[in-house]
């Protein structure tokens, strides 16, 4: 089998390679035409070569970059495995056989050196990737012009594998980021093998500017890949280099953060490392002041404000401060007095009230929880946290007054999303007394989320009809048709009947055409259904006779 490879774009053929020796190509077995295999990717493929004489004459995979006529890394990866197989003499790219490897180890020896040296100009004139091999490996002194070139070869990776206007769809996506990281993984690493640590970070902030603004089609996750291998080459660097230079990348993180460097999203990786891998004490008080700066900027309000990282989530402003504070040791007291100053964040609250739970203290709990209730009056969200764990306290101590005051609170102020709390107030009520709490959860905009299973609840079904006459939607409807259906038939059936008039003159697709007539067929099921289902199908005959496509739907339900 030869010239195959000459089927393929030079990176397909490369990726196709990568799967090869990752073992992605699985049940390999001959056809009477040529071979089937299954390769393991984002999903699993299946691909179907055919051979005749030795020669590739047809290809088939069932990936979405295949289905459009192309050469896939699938396709690829099968025929390296059958070659692999079949003549057993493959070898990674680069490396030989023994015999063949001493016959060139010969040649090379057999060579004078200024013919060498001459082949090497030669060859290093014709191919980028060599010459910038020679540039990180053994120039001298990386100075701004080769500097320049490493940059170029980034350059030269985005418009291989973009159009014209520089965008890289999905089907050289995942390529394209294969190939970067290939590049900055080889440069970087024998920049850092030089002791280049300032060459190999001036490189990868390069890469990282690059993604950080490319126009791609990201669906698979690839930019976030390649930013986190550059956050593994930010943090390799700083482990090595010297103080200098890690006083010169915290200056830059310092200076590149909120300049539009990046897009905004991927500024994240850059707070992150600078968070959490700096941490000598000149560098961590800087830390503090900046987070000074963004925590006074929310001087009005009880947030403080948090930032997102993309390794440890949201991470919140004063606690990250109070952390710095710890790691270099300020005095316990002067902590406190800075909790004091900020009390009026609710992060400070919370940590003072989670500490005083763990250690039993329930009194100073309560005091802060309910002095929290006031203060973030504005956050529905806080407000519901601090309840709930009040309700948790008054519980374990069995008061039985303070458990019932707040649940009433809690069940009649806060929005609920399930029925826990109210089952609760429930239990703890008289049935006069439940009968007008009952009413105030019914009329309440805020429970809407549980209206209709609160109403299955206490059996009010009268009620759940009548707001299920007022729905749009059927969505309802169809959840507690089982149980309506057998007290109300009829009523069920006329709002079914209704949602389907008033559906059909705004539908206009088959697959809506479909639905409303599963809604048809069901009617149907109702006392006098078969009689109403078929006045409908008449009058929608009679209607919309020039839609063909639901005169085929109502032909193809029986009517």
């Amino acid at each position: 089998m030869s010239g195959w490879k000459d089927l393929f774009r030079e990176h397909i053929l490369a990726r196709g390679e990568v799967y090869y020796y990752d073992g992605a190509v699985q049940e390999l077995h001959k056809t009477e035409r040529g071979y089937q295999a299954v390769v393991e990717g984002t999903e699993d493929y299946e691909v179907d070569i055919e051979i005749e004489e030795g020669q590739v004459c047809e290809m088939y995979c069932s990936c979405p970059y295949a289905e459009d006529g192309n050469h896939c890394k699938h396709m690829a990866a099968v025929l390296f495995e059958i070659e692999e197989q079949n003549e057993g003499d493959i070898l990674a790219e680069g490396s030989f056989p023994d015999d063949q490897k001493k016959e060139v180890e010969e040649i090379i020896e057999g060579i004078p050196e200024e013919k060498l040296r001459s082949f090497v100009r030669e060859i290093a004139a014709k191919n980028n990737e060599i010459r910038n091999m020679l540039v990180t490996r053994y120039a001298v002194q990386i100075d701004d012009k080769q500097m320049n070139r490493l940059k170029q070869g980034v350059d030269q990776l985005v418009r291989q594998y973009g159009d014209r206007s520089g965008f890289i769809d999905y089907r050289n996506a995942l390529d394209f980021i294969w190939a970067m990281e290939n590049y900055l993984e080889d440069k970087a690493d024998t920049l850092m093998e030089r002791n280049c640590y300032q060459q190999a970070f001036e490189l990868t902030n390069y890469v990282f500017k690059i993604i950080g603004n490319i126009d791609m089609d990201d669906s698979d996750g690839g930019i976030s890949q390649l930013a986190n291998l550059c956050y593994d080459k930010w943090k390799e660097i700083l482990e090595n280099c010297t103080e200098e230079e890690k006083n010169e990348m915290f200056s830059w993180f310092m200076s590149h953060l909120s300049c539009n460097y990046v897009v905004d999203y991927m500024e994240e990786y850059m707070e992150d490392f600078l968070t959490h891998e700096f941490r000598n004490r000149e560098m961590s008080e800087k830390k503090m002041k900046y987070l000074d700066e963004r925590i006074e900027a929310q001087a009005s309000s009880t947030d403080c404000g948090s930032t997102w990282s993309a390794r440890y989530g949201y991470e919140n402003n004063i606690i990250k401060r109070l952390e710095l504070m710890e790691q270099l040791n300020f005095p316990k007291e002067e902590i406190r007095e800075y909790r004091r100053q900020h009390w009026r964040f609710s992060a400070v609250r919370e940590l003072e009230i989670q500490e005083n739970l763990d250690s039993g203290k329930m009194d100073e709990a309560i005091q802060i929880l309910q002095e929290s209730k006031i203060l973030d009056i504005e956050y529905p969200g806080l407000i519901a946290w601090y309840s709930e764990q009040l309700i948790s306290i008054y519980e374990a101590q069995s008061d039985k007054k303070a458990y019932k005051e707040e649940l009433l609170y809690y069940v009649l102020e806060c929005p609920q999303n399930d029925l826990v709390h109210i089952q609760k107030l429930k239990a703890v009520c008289t049935d006069q007394e439940w009968g007008a709490y009952r009413k105030q959860i019914l009329k309440s905009p805020k429970n809407y989320n549980i209206l209709y299973p609160f109403m299955e609840a206490e059996e009010m079904y009268d009620r759940m009809l009548e707001c299920l006459k007022n729905e749009m939607f059927i969505y309802n409807l169809d959840r507690y048709e089982k149980v309506l259906k057998e007290k109300f038939p009829e009523q069920v059936r006329d709002i079914y009947i209704s949602y389907l008039y008033r559906e059909s003159e705004r539908t206009t697709n088959r697959d809506r055409y479909r639905e409303l007539m599963k809604y048809l067929k069901k009617i149907r099921s109702y006392p006098g259904g078969k009689e109403k289902a078929s006045e409908i199908a008449e009058n929608w005959r009679a209607v919309y006779y020039r839609r063909r496509a639901m005169m085929d739907e109502l032909q193809k339900t029986g009517f």
